[in-house]
């Protein structure tokens, strides 16, 4: 654990387990979907079917959005399961760590904290909205910051360079999405399939946005016990 992590951990910690309204406050931002993915799931189709004369740019960008969310979650847990493990903050015995009020000694545990996830997901869809508009982008960025970051942060779920790296990750990924030669070979044609099949077409957008959502967690649930099926059955 280096000095920048420890500081900024040990500064944070000295509130926790002051007020319950306070750490109860961050603990519900932490672990309610609907003010996290749901917000952003918001964005998606508020903009998509918003009249605009650059409306067909906006649904490419949006299209190249939705799939970057899947290579970041996939890139996130690969990197977190193939990287060294790293405890997370707040099982971290050296730190003498403080637990928030709402915060149980077991959570995540077996979990490695490098790098964020949740960093890795919402800053490609941040990066991908500044394509998009760039008052959206802002509002996104602020908004992850106060209600993504800052609380698993102060609850002891990740360090700030877990934060941060996930953060770069993240934006390049975000970056390489919305490149107008990804939005060429894949969006503009996924675009037409939309006009053409567009009742099949919108049934898999809203699959694939209630994923985005949910932080794709129903989807992990589910190839998690496919693979436990599988297993029982070799």
């Amino acid at each position: 654990m280096n000095s920048f992590d420890s500081t900024i951990i040990n500064f944070l910690n000295k509130f926790a387990h002051h007020s319950i309204t306070i750490d109860n406050s961050f603990t519900f931002i932490a672990e309610n979907n609907l003010v996290k993915g749901g917000i952003f799931a918001i964005f998606i189709w508020w903009f998509w079917f918003e009249n605009s004369d650059d409306q067909a740019d906006i649904r490419e960008h949006i299209i190249s959005i939705i799939l970057s969310c899947f290579i970041a979650m996939l890139l996130a847990r690969i990197l977190s399961v193939s990287l060294p493990y790293r405890e997370r903050p707040l099982h971290e015995v050296a730190l003498n760590f403080v637990l928030p009020y709402g915060i149980k000694p077991t959570a995540l545990t077996n979990w490695s904290s490098f790098p964020s996830d949740h960093a890795v997901l919402f800053f490609t869809l941040v990066t991908g909205f500044f394509y998009i508009t760039k008052k959206l982008g802002i509002l996104a960025f602020i908004y992850t910051i106060i209600f993504i970051a800052f609380p698993r942060i102060y609850l002891g779920f990740h360090y700030p360079t877990d934060i941060i790296c996930g953060a770069l990750i993240g934006i390049v990924i975000g970056w390489a999405a919305n490149q107008s030669i990804v939005c060429n070979k894949i969006s503009r044609p996924i675009l037409k399939f939309s006009e053409k099949v567009p009742s099949l077409f919108y049934a898999l957008m809203f699959l694939i946005t209630y994923q985005i959502a949910d932080l794709f967690n129903s989807s992990r649930l589910f190839l998690h016990s496919c693979m436990e099926i599988l297993k029982s059955i070799i």
